[in-house]
């Protein structure tokens, strides 16, 4: 169900609890990440931890005869990060250098040695950000476009340790949108499965 009315707080939510979304609940995808195509789907399935966008406002003081006050700046976006395990194929450390070598050819055999991308629409990618109700319906989506890789770290080896390998990425980007899947909640509790678009939810069962 999508709330419970028997609980809650009188005279402030008297329609019940609200059904949180789950940490674990999400997908990540990329379009134009690395060479495209099956290698950014495998940095999305190697993917197992990352943060949401974070806006902050520049803040202007305004100064007058005995007093302040302040009035919002411009926005900055705060960069996100990425952590996805490394594999045995090397696929996912293939994709991620695929992508630092559009951005600069630094770390790979191929290609000129330290040349540098012309213009940003040539290493730029879009990355989604998809909240999930547990089966496949999406209940809210971040479009996070403009990002390049700022900083990655590939993690250290330890003869005492028996953990995976990781690669952990910092990526700035330009700007991102929420989308809020409106509607639906509208039914749930309902037997059958939701489908539907942004601001559209059917249910058949």
């Amino acid at each position: 169900m999508a709330n419970i009315n028997e609980m809650g707080i009188p005279g402030v939510n008297s329609g019940g609890i609200l059904q949180p979304k789950l940490k674990n609940r999400w997908r990540v995808t990329f379009a134009n990440f690395g060479e495209g195509g099956v290698t950014s789907g495998v940095v999305s399935a190697q993917a197992i931890n990352v943060t949401r966008p974070t806006l902050s406002f520049e803040e202007i003081q305004l100064d007058r005869y005995n007093s302040r006050a302040w009035v919002a700046g411009k926005y900055t976006f705060e960069p996100i990060t990425l952590t996805i395990e490394d594999d045995v194929s090397g696929l996912a450390t293939e994709a991620v250098r695929a992508q630092l070598q559009s951005q600069q050819h630094l770390i790979g055999a191929e290609g000129p040695f330290l040349a540098a991308a012309p213009e940003g629409s040539l290493y730029k990618f879009v990355t989604t950000l998809d909240q999930l109700d547990g089966h496949e319906q999406v209940i809210e989506s971040w479009v996070i476009e403009g990002c390049f890789i700022q900083n990655v770290s590939y993690g250290d080896l330890d003869y005492a340790a028996s953990e995976v390998v990781l690669i952990e990425m910092t990526l700035r980007y330009d700007h991102a949108r929420q989308d809020i899947i409106k509607g639906y909640a509208e039914g749930v509790g309902n037997e059958g499965v939701a489908t539907g678009g942004a601001g559209k939810v059917s249910f058949e069962g």
